[in-house]
């Protein structure tokens, strides 16, 4: 596994002024209004299990297929992932709503104790599966990077389970939203 850390970017003559930073608040309500699937992100091996609800992750590359999600840096789950090696993605559906709060924190419970929501299987690389899962993806690390307050992780892919074509659950404008499966009317 590599680690890096992103410093700054040239992206112009080194004589161009730097823009004004953002506001943090402005830059939250744009992100806001970019809609993306939801994922519960999970980890599993000798340095525990944990889970949480994501929506930075995509794709990188299909040669080798590999994947990247983006986890705040001061946060459990990226110390449980990088410990562990390892981390499946579980794309949500349709009723996952409350799947997703738990593994978004709402109720309080701990890494572990959020796995008693849904039904639980393993990948091959010991990460927890979600049985329901419009699609799984599971990864072992490869390389990280860490940009300001959170770590860029990459991740080769091992194995992909694709579920049911179910409508997928979606996130925009802070809210859930479910987009109707393209052969419904």
């Amino acid at each position: 596994m590599t680690t890096t850390t992103a410093s700054a970017v040239a992206s112009g003559p080194a004589e161009t002024a730097a823009a004004a930073p953002v506001a943090a608040e402005l830059f939250r309500d744009a992100m806001a209004r970019v809609g993306a699937a939801v994922h519960v992100v999970t980890t599993g091996g000798a340095a525990g299990r944990g889970g949480a609800t994501m929506t930075a992750v995509t794709s990188v590359s299909d040669r080798p297929p590999t994947v990247l999600i983006c986890l705040n840096r001061g946060g459990r789950l990226n110390g449980l992932i990088r410990a562990n090696g390892v981390f499946a993605i579980n794309t949500l559906v349709d009723g996952d709503e409350d799947l997703a709060g738990v593994f978004a924190g709402l109720d309080g419970r701990d890494h572990e104790a959020r796995f008693e929501v849904g039904s639980w299987g393993r990948a091959a690389t010991g990460a927890p599966i979600l049985e329901g899962a419009r699609a799984v993806i599971d990864c072992r690390i490869s390389e990280v990077s860490e940009v300001g307050s959170h770590a860029v992780i990459f991740g080769v892919v091992e194995a992909v389970r694709v579920g049911p074509a179910q409508p997928p659950l979606f996130y925009v404008d802070r809210a859930y939203r479910v987009l109707p499966h393209p052969g419904e009317g």
